[in-house]
């Protein structure tokens, strides 16, 4: 039921935007008309993070990831506004303190404090995504750039990685990990750089099958290629 409210929630949230920059265009004198398409190669750079963590549960300042999108970019009307949409690629990565761990049935996953030593330790998440967000180009050759919106995705692949005194080893099919991850982006910049966010209205895992209310969030870096 709450998965279904995030997604309602994300959906009005999307349409607000939609239907004030309709209304903001149409109230003002129309300027001219957006004919270029832009904007349409994006990378980003990230500090990705968790809000909940369980007690003692601490994460490294070296949490980095990344995302790249192809978008099409379709102006809305007359003035600043276009509607940008398109298909990428992102990835998750929390070094942190934890190990996890699994009840006996492997139904429910757990982060405990790791109680040996360790050089580096995440979890790393991978997923393919959709955005869908509204797009303000002002000024001077339309440089000053901001975008509201949302993306959702699909996690295809997840690891924890741990570099220790017994080596180097990944560990592939996390269990419980929420296969579907959906939330709220931002990003505002000039010309070719921005600063962009995200915050997911999903959680991290399934609910009741893993630590409960942990929220990923990334914020960082953007470079609109093209």
């Amino acid at each position: 039921m709450q998965n279904k409210q995030n997604i309602f929630f994300l959906f009005f949230f999307l349409a607000s935007f939609f239907v004030v920059a309709q209304t903001t265009a149409l109230e003002e004198e129309p300027p001219k008309k957006i004919k270029e398409r832009k904007d349409r190669i994006i990378a980003d750079f990230n500090y990705d993070g968790w809000l909940n963590m369980p007690k003692d549960i601490k994460q490294k300042p070296y949490s980095l990831g990344g995302n790249a999108y192809l978008m099409w970019d379709y102006p809305v009307g007359y003035g600043p506004f276009s509607l940008g949409f398109g298909i990428g690629l992102s990835t998750h990565n929390v070094h942190h303190n934890g190990i996890i761990t699994y009840s006996i049935d492997g139904k429910y996953t757990s982060i405990e404090p790791r109680t040996s030593g360790y050089k580096r330790n995440k979890l790393s998440c991978n997923y393919v995504e959709v955005p869908l967000v509204l797009r303000i180009r002002t000024g001077n050759g339309h440089k000053f750039k901001m975008a509201v919106g949302g993306k959702i995705g699909y996690l295809y692949s997840a690891h924890s990685k741990i570099i220790d005194d017994d080596g180097k080893r990944k560990i592939y099919w996390i269990k419980n990990l929420n296969p579907i991850r959906y939330g709220v982006t931002f990003r505002i910049g000039y010309d070719k750089i921005t600063l962009q966010g995200f915050y997911a209205l999903s959680e991290l895992f399934e609910k009741n099958k893993g630590e409960p209310k942990m929220i990923p969030f990334s914020f960082g870096v953007g470079i609109l290629l093209y």
